[in-house]
């Protein structure tokens, strides 16, 4: 028997991403091309949202008798059709959902209960009855608070020196287009994930997940994305009066990470009232759309 530790066992990750077609098709008693279904990660609305289908026709189903087996069949297999897109989805700067649970910071329990806890939105049968149809959504937030380990933030370090600032209602971070990448000699663009972090430009934290309150982090996560000024995350998180900051350099190996002039460092942590709209998460990126 092949154990965790064999070097040519399979990542847990990957195992449970490989077994998730055989399992749709035991727990639906269906064959898997009876079932379609397509996911989208709105970080914006920090959600991910999926849509499925289930052919009737296709699985053995007759109406009216077999509606309520269809429902049943169709919400068995919903864990395993949102497995993948969330496995893949950037934890941080080096890491996906699926290495955390390689490497032990998730468990495989703990990320079954995450995805059993999709909320359903819709479900009707199609227009020619042959199809029953479905919306479900599963909140980022939700899925970020599966890492917080600390009970209480950690303090921010406080300037060595008087910078003249004042207080804000929120932070924007600017990132839309290319940008350096530290260490490296080519330009990229922001990408998403659940715990970005802000650095000065002395590579100093400004913003990581142990400097935000757990409860703030449960409630809507460490930050907001935007891809644009006009979009209602903006105004939700940064208020009417945000300090503007225009990213210098992003820093990872998924590019994930901002690095800001010291100017503007300064100007957050110069105030109490500017380092508690970090602890609270009021910052939000603003990006390329995808």
């Amino acid at each position: 028997m092949m154990n965790r530790n064999d070097p040519r066992a399979p990542a847990p990750g990957l195992a449970l991403l490989a077994a998730s077609a055989l399992a749709v098709a035991l727990l639906t008693g269906a064959a898997p091309s009876a079932i379609s279904h397509a996911v989208d990660v709105d970080w914006p609305a920090g959600v991910v949202t999926m849509r499925a289908g289930l052919d009737l026709y296709a699985a053995g189903i007759r109406l009216p008798a077999g509606r309520s087996e269809a429902e049943r069949s169709l919400a068995a297999a919903v864990p395993e059709l949102v497995m993948g897109t969330v496995l893949s989805l950037p934890l941080d700067s080096w890491r996906t959902v699926a290495d955390a649970l390689d490497d032990g910071s998730l468990s495989p329990d703990t990320l079954r209960e995450y995805l059993e806890s999709g909320r359903r939105t819709a479900l009707a049968l199609s227009d020619d009855s042959r199809r029953l149809e479905g919306t479900w959504e599963w909140s980022l937030a939700r899925l970020g608070a599966l890492f917080i380990r600390h009970s209480d933030p950690v303090d921010q370090k406080l300037p060595d020196r008087f910078v003249p600032t004042r207080a804000y209602s929120g932070i924007i971070i600017y990132a839309k287009g290319s940008y350096p990448v530290r260490g490296e000699h080519r330009p990229d663009s922001m990408v998403p994930c659940l715990y970005p972090r802000i650095y000065d430009s002395a590579m100093d934290p400004i913003l990581e997940r142990n400097l935000l309150d757990p409860e703030a982090l449960a409630a809507w996560g460490s930050v907001g994305y935007a891809y644009s000024l006009e979009d209602p995350a903006v105004e939700l998180r940064a208020g009417g009066d945000p300090l503007r900051i225009i990213v210098g350099e992003l820093f990872g190996s998924r590019r994930t990470d901002a690095v800001i002039a010291e100017a503007d460092a300064m100007r957050i942590l110069a105030s109490p009232e500017n380092r508690e709209l970090i602890r609270q998460g009021r910052v939000v990126f603003l990006i390329d759309a995808p």
